[in-house]
């Protein structure tokens, strides 16, 4: 027969153990959301961990920035490779971004702030990315230039009257490509390669590796005329060209990835880098829409290699 204890011995054991729990710490309270796990290409590798410090700041949510080649970055999140996977795609030109979406490697943006604060040629027409950076393609002129004010389109630029002033940068730069896409998407094929062909006779130098060095060459006037982003061309005279319906810009585009394991902390991140002044989303007033400029990208490679454009 088992005796059961008395009532008083009963409490004191409760409050033993009420005693036990409450000296351990409260774990709960201290656990902390798991990294966002960011896939990004830039030419400084320090550019992005430097933003995203911030956002760690203010939420105290963390960030880790895995950083590639653009193309090794697409392909790892079409492909779910990596390690650790993708929660966030981000890359220096919508055609990256857009190869993701296309291939269905990322899931809608589901965000009300991001579609107030982002316009509609800067963002995915199916809502799966949107401008994380934005720069617009301008003819940048050497001061002395005078005949440059003539300039009116990009096609321009092809005139006889050029001949020997114009300078370019290689056209692998994403932004040449997008420009070249933009072409094709307004005059059609054959009209856009004649302005290509066009542009190469009238070169007074082999196209430059790098935006930079195309700069020097104007600001000393090797080069009287060159194609620049606005973020390259600074501290030199420029006209911005509008054609058609808006001027020709690239972004650096983000998504979240289809198998993100943080969602919900990938959107966060989102919403604060578009929302939080981090980068610079000025835009000229007309823009053509990146996304009919994208899925041209890889019919301007070969529109490019045929003029002989390198």
């Amino acid at each position: 027969m088992t005796k059961s204890l008395p009532v008083g011995c009963v409490l004191l054991l409760l409050l033993a153990a009420c005693g036990r729990g409450s000296s351990q710490p409260e774990v709960a309270a201290t656990i902390r959301p798991e990294p966002v796990v960011v896939y990004a290409a830039h030419d400084d590798p320090t550019y992005w961990p430097g933003i995203f410090a911030g956002f760690t700041r203010e939420t105290g949510i963390r960030v880790t920035v895995r950083q590639r080649d653009a193309a090794t970055v697409v392909n790892e999140v079409i492909e779910n490779h990596g390690s650790p996977p993708a929660d966030v795609l981000l890359t220096p030109s919508v055609h990256g971004v857009w190869q993701a979406a296309d291939a269905g490697a990322l899931r809608p943006l589901r965000s009300d702030a991001l579609t107030a604060r982002v316009g509609e040629a800067l963002r995915d027409p199916d809502g799966y990315w949107v401008a994380a950076r934005a720069r617009t393609a301008v003819v940048a002129h050497a001061a002395e230039f005078a005949d440059a004010a003539d300039i009116a389109e990009f096609t321009d630029l092809g005139k006889a009257t050029y001949d020997g002033k114009l300078c370019l940068t290689s056209s692998s730069l994403p932004l040449n490509r997008v420009l070249i896409a933009n072409l094709i998407d307004r005059y059609g094929a054959r009209e856009a390669e004649l302005a290509v062909r066009h542009w190469v006779r009238n070169l007074a130098l082999p196209p430059f590796g790098s935006e930079a060095s195309l700069h020097d060459a104007i600001a000393d006037g090797t080069c009287m005329l060159g194609i620049l982003s606005s973020d390259a061309a600074a501290g030199q005279p420029t006209i911005d060209v509008v054609t058609g319906n808006g001027a020709v810009v690239d972004i650096d585009g983000i998504g979240i990835a289809r198998h993100a394991r943080e969602p919900e902390s990938a959107l966060m991140l989102i919403e604060w880098l578009i929302g939080s002044g981090a980068v610079a989303l000025s835009t000229p007033t007309r823009v053509r829409p990146v996304a009919r400029a994208a899925w041209r990208i890889d019919e301007a490679i070969r529109l490019a290699e045929r003029a002989g454009y390198d």
